[in-house]
C-alpha cells in the first residue's frame, strides 16, 4: 500500500478527534431549531385543534407549551420511532388516524416538514428557550421618531443593505443595473399605470442631471396618473362595485377614494374614516364601504380583515379555522364590533324612521285624509333618505349550531380584538373603539400588512405570500427586511407615497426585472422586480397614451345634473323642511304622470312613422321624424327641469380629446360595470365581486382584441396622437425610431432594423406594419 495511505500511529487520536469535531458540527448545523423550524409547523398544523385556544383541545393534547409537550405521550426526546407525534403526521393519508384530519380542511405535513420533526426529535427535541406560545400576538412598541420625507435616499439604502445582507448569506445576489429605458417604462407603468408618452420619455432620456430618476419618481407620485392607477388597485382590495348599490349615488364612493388619494390622505386616516363612517352617500362617499356589503355583516368583518390585516379568518364564521388557531368565537368577537351597523346587520339601515322630516310628514299626511297616491308619492321622494348608515342597539348572537360552547348559543356576543391590544367597547363607541385598534401603529399586522401590499405592487411579489396570510408566526425569509419596511411605514406616519417612493428608489428596484417565476411556497429571491404581464387597465391606458395627448387629466363626460341621484339635489332634499318635502312628492307624482303618457306616445309614434313608411311616403316619413324629435325634446327638457332625467354625457370641449369618443378614459374614470365584450373585460380586468378577482394570464381573446380592436385601429388612424407626433420627421430611419420609443419606450437596434427592412420590403404601408407588430409584441404586454 502507497505511503501516502499509512496513518501513524501517533496521529490516530489526533485525526479522531478531527473527525468527530467535523461530524458533531455537521449534526448541530443540521438539528433544527425549536422556534426557527419547528413551532411554525405545529402552529399552522396543530394549534388548531391541540391548544389552549380550544375550550377541549382534541384529545386532551396541547401543543403549544414546553411543558404540556413533555408531559404528554406523543414526544420520546432522541427516538423519533416511538414517537407518537411523528408517527401519527406520517400515516398514510387514507388512514384514518392519520394527523391532522384532513376532512377538516387541514393540510398535511410536506415531506420536508415530517423529515425537520424526525431530526428535532432524534437530536434531543431541544426546546431552546421557549416556553409557551403567546396566542394573542402584544402589540407593537413604538420607539422611534418620526421619519420626514427628505430621508427617502438614506431609508431606500438601509433596505438595500438589508437585501444584501440576505444575499450575502445565501451567496446571492441581485441583478445587474437597469438602463435608463428599461427604468423609465417600468416607473410609469407601476406608478402612473401607463407608458411614457413620447415627449415624457424624451425629456427623461435626454436629461443628464444624476438626480434625474429620483426627481421623476417623485414627479409621478404628484401626478394624477398615480390616482389613476392607485385607484385601481384599492378599488380591487375594496370591491368597489357600483351594480351593488341600487337607488343610491353609487359613484360618490368612486370620487370620495380618489380625492382621498389625491389628497395625499395617510392610509391610517383612509382606513379610519372608512370604518367610522356614517350618513348618507352625498355626505360623506365613504359609507360606501359599508353599503357595499348590504346585508352581509359577517363576510364585511372577513374581507376587513383580510384586505386591512392581511389575515383569513372567514373559515371561522362557521368552524374553527383548520390552519390557524383561530377559534369560531374569535371571529364572532371581532364582527360583533361591526354588527350593529345599519345597511349590514339591521334592518333599520332602510326605514321612515331614519328621515329626518318623517314624523311631521306623517302628522301632516293624517292630517290631509286618506290619499294613497299622495302617501305613495311621498315615500318614492324619501325613499332616498330612507338608506342611511349608522350605528343601532343591535348586538350579534352566537349562532344556533355554535360548537366552541353550546352553553353560549343563542347569547349576545361581547367584541374583543383577535390580537394586539385589548379594545373594550360600549354600545355606543364599537365602531370608533375598532377604528382606532385596527388603524393603530400599535396593531401588529396593519402597518405590516399595507407595506407587504405595497412592495408586491411595485415588486410583482410580497415578503410574505400569499399577502394575506400574516399570522402570528411568520414563514418569510425576510423577516428583518419585513420589519424595517414596518418600522418605515410607522415613521412616516402611514404616508403611501413616500413609502414608495422609498422603494422606489432602491437598487434592487432599479435592478433588471427578474425572469424567474418563483415556486409556490418560495420566498421572493430579492434578485429584482419579478417581470410581470401588465393588467388590464395598464393595456388601456398605455394605448389612450397613444391616442391622445395629457389623457391623464381627462375625465368623464357622464352628468347627473338633470338625474335624481345628482349630489346637489340630494343634499337639498336632506335639508328640506316637511312641507317641502311634500311639494316636492307632488311635482314627482305629476312628472310620473306626464312620463307614462310619454311611453305610449312612444309607441303611437312609432306606428306612425311605420304607416308612412309602408304607404311609401317617404316625406311624410321625414316630417313626422323631425316632428318627434322635437315633441321628445320637449319631454326631456321638462324632465330635466323637475332633476327627474337620467344621466347624459356632456360635449367634449377640450381640443385635446375631441377626436376620442366620450368612453375612450383611463380605466379608473370608465363606469362599471362593463359589458362582457369590452376590451378591459377581455384583458381580465375585476369585476369587483371578490378581492382582487383580476387575471392576467393570457388567452386567446386577448391577442383578438390586439389584432383586430378599435383600440390598434385608432393608434392606426392618421389623425392619432401617435401620427401627429411623426407628422414633422420626414425621415424614414427617424420616424422607425420614434414609433419604437413611443411604443416600447426604447430604441431599435441594428438586428431588429435589418429584420424590419428585410420584412416590410415589399409591403406598401411599412410603417402601419411596423406599429401593428410592436402594438401585438410580448414585450409591450410586459413590465421588464
Amino acid at each position: 500500500m502507497s505511503s501516502y495511505f499509512v496513518t501513524p500511529a501517533s496521529l490516530m487520536p489526533i485525526m479522531t478527534g478531527i473527525i468527530m469535531a467535523i461530524f458533531s458540527r455537521g449534526a448541530e448545523a443540521k438539528a433544527p431549531q425549536f422556534e426557527e423550524h419547528v413551532l411554525p409547523i405545529l402552529y399552522h398544523h396543530c394549534f388548531s385543534c391541540h391548544s389552549e385556544k380550544q375550550m377541549k383541545p382534541k384529545g386532551g393534547l396541547k401543543l403549544d407549551s414546553a411543558q404540556a409537550i413533555l408531559a404528554s405521550d406523543s414526544l420520546v426526546p432522541g427516538n423519533p420511532d416511538k414517537s407518537d407525534l411523528l408517527a401519527r403526521v406520517s400515516l398514510p393519508h387514507t388512514d384514518e388516524d392519520v394527523m391532522p384530519p384532513l376532512e377538516g380542511g387541514a393540510q398535511p405535513l410536506s415531506k420536508e416538514e415530517r423529515e425537520t420533526l424526525r431530526q428535532w426529535i432524534a437530536t434531543g427535541a431541544d426546546f431552546g428557550g421557549w416556553v409557551q406560545f403567546e396566542h394573542r400576538s402584544p402589540p407593537l412598541e413604538i420607539t422611534s421618531a418620526p421619519l420626514i420625507e427628505k430621508e427617502t435616499l438614506k431609508l431606500a439604502a438601509q433596505v438595500d443593505q438589508l437585501v444584501t445582507k440576505h444575499h450575502q448569506a445565501k451567496g446571492t445576489k441581485t441583478n445587474s443595473p437597469t438602463n435608463d429605458e428599461t427604468f423609465v417604462r417600468r416607473v410609469y407603468l407601476d406608478v402612473a399605470g401607463r407608458i411614457p408618452s413620447l415627449e415624457e420619455s424624451t425629456h427623461f432620456l435626454e436629461s443628464t442631471d444624476s438626480q434625474k430618476r429620483a426627481l421623476l419618481i417623485n414627479q409621478l407620485l404628484a401626478g394624477e396618473g398615480y390616482v389613476s392607477h392607485t385607484f385601481n388597485w384599492k378599488a380591487d382590495k375594496l370591491r368597489i362595485a357600483p351594480q351593488q348599490i341600487n337607488g343610491q349615488p353609487k359613484w360618490l364612493y368612486d370620487a370620495w377614494v380618489k380625492d382621498s388619494i389625491r389628497s395625499g390622505m395617510p392610509y391610517d386616516e383612509f382606513v379610519r374614516q372608512l370604518l367610522t363612517a356614517k350618513g348618507y352617500l352625498w355626505q360623506t362617499g365613504a359609507v360606501g364601504f359599508y353599503l357595499r356589503d348590504l346585508g352581509m355583516p359577517l363576510d364585511h368583518m372577513s374581507n376587513m380583515t383580510r384586505i386591512f390585516l392581511g389575515t383569513r379568518i372567514e373559515c371561522a364564521q362557521c368552524h374553527d379555522h383548520p390552519l390557524e388557531p383561530v377559534t369560531q368565537k374569535d371571529f364572532f368577537q371581532m364582527a360583533a364590533y361591526t354588527y350593529g351597523v345599519t345597511n349590514l346587520g339591521s334592518s333599520s339601515g332602510y326605514a321612515d324612521a331614519n328621515v329626518r322630516q318623517w314624523p311631521e310628514i306623517k302628522t301632516r299626511m293624517e292630517e290631509m285624509g286618506p290619499d294613497e297616491a299622495l302617501r305613495q308619492g311621498v315615500s318614492r321622494t324619501i325613499s332616498y333618505l330612507k338608506r342611511l348608515t349608522a350605528d343601532s342597539t343591535k348586538q350579534l348572537r352566537f349562532p344556533k349550531d355554535y360548537a366552541y360552547d353550546t352553553s353560549a348559543r343563542g347569547k349576545k356576543v361581547e367584541p374583543r380584538t383577535l390580537f394586539g391590544d385589548e379594545a373594550p367597547a360600549s354600545m355606543e363607541d364599537r365602531r370608533q373603539v375598532f377604528a382606532s385598534w385596527m388603524t393603530s401603529p400599535r396593531n401588529p399586522r396593519f402597518a405590516t400588512n399595507i407595506a407587504n401590499l405595497l412592495w408586491k405592487r411595485v415588486m410583482g411579489a410580497g415578503l410574505v405570500e400569499p399577502v394575506d396570510s400574516l399570522s402570528a408566526i411568520s414563514r418569510s425569509e425576510h423577516g428583518d427586511l419585513l420589519e424595517f419596511l414596518t418600522k418605515t411605514m410607522i415613521g412616516l406616519k402611514f404616508d403611501e407615497r413616500a413609502f414608495l417612493a422609498v422603494i422606489l428608489n432602491t437598487q434592487l428596484y432599479q435592478s433588471d426585472a427578474d425572469r424567474e417565476t418563483p415556486e409556490t411556497g418560495a420566498a421572493f429571491a430579492l434578485r429584482g422586480p419579478l417581470l410581470r404581464r401588465l393588467s388590464a387597465e395598464q393595456v388601456w391606458d398605455s394605448y389612450l397614451t397613444l391616442l391622445a395627448e395629457d389623457i391623464d387629466e381627462r375625465k368623464g363626460l357622464r352628468r347627473y345634473d338633470h338625474s335624481d341621484l345628482d349630489k346637489e339635489r340630494l343634499l337639498k332634499l336632506t335639508d328640506m323642511t316637511p312641507d317641502q318635502v311634500l311639494e316636492r312628492a307632488r311635482v314627482e307624482m305629476d312628472y310620473r304622470i306626464k312620463h307614462r303618457a310619454h311611453l305610449q306616445r312612444l309607441t303611437e309614434q312609432s306606428a306612425e312613422r311605420k304607416t308612412a313608411r309602408n304607404k311609401g311616403d317617404a316625406a311624410l316619413e321625414r316630417r313626422l321624424q323631425t316632428q318627434h324629435r322635437a315633441e321628445n325634446a320637449r319631454f326631456e327638457e321638462m324632465a330635466a327641469s323637475v332633476q327627474m332625467s337620467g344621466f347624459y354625457y356632456a360635449k367634449e370641449t377640450d381640443p385635446r380629446w375631441s377626436k376620442l369618443p366620450h368612453y375612450m378614459l383611463r380605466a379608473s374614470e370608465t363606469p362599471l360595470p362593463l359589458p362582457m365584450g369590452h376590451f378591459l373585460r377581455q384583458f381580465g380586468q375585476s369585476d369587483r365581486r371578490e378581492i382582487d378577482a383580476f387575471k392576467t394570464a393570457p388567452n386567446t381573446t386577448h391577442s383578438l382584441a390586439l389584432m383586430n380592436g378599435e383600440l390598434t385601429s385608432k393608434v392606426l388612424d392618421g389623425d392619432s396622437f401617435l401620427r401627429s407626433q411623426l407628422r414633422p420627421v420626414q425621415d424614414a430611419a427617424q420616424r422607425t425610431q420614434l414609433i419604437y420609443r413611443a411604443i416600447l419606450v426604447r430604441s431599435a437596434d441594428t438586428e431588429e432594423l435589418e429584420q424590419l427592412a428585410a420584412l416590410t420590403q415589399e409591403s406598401t404601408t411599412p410603417e402601419d406594419d411596423l406599429i401593428w407588430s410592436l402594438l401585438n409584441s410580448p414585450e409591450f404586454l410586459f413590465i421588464q
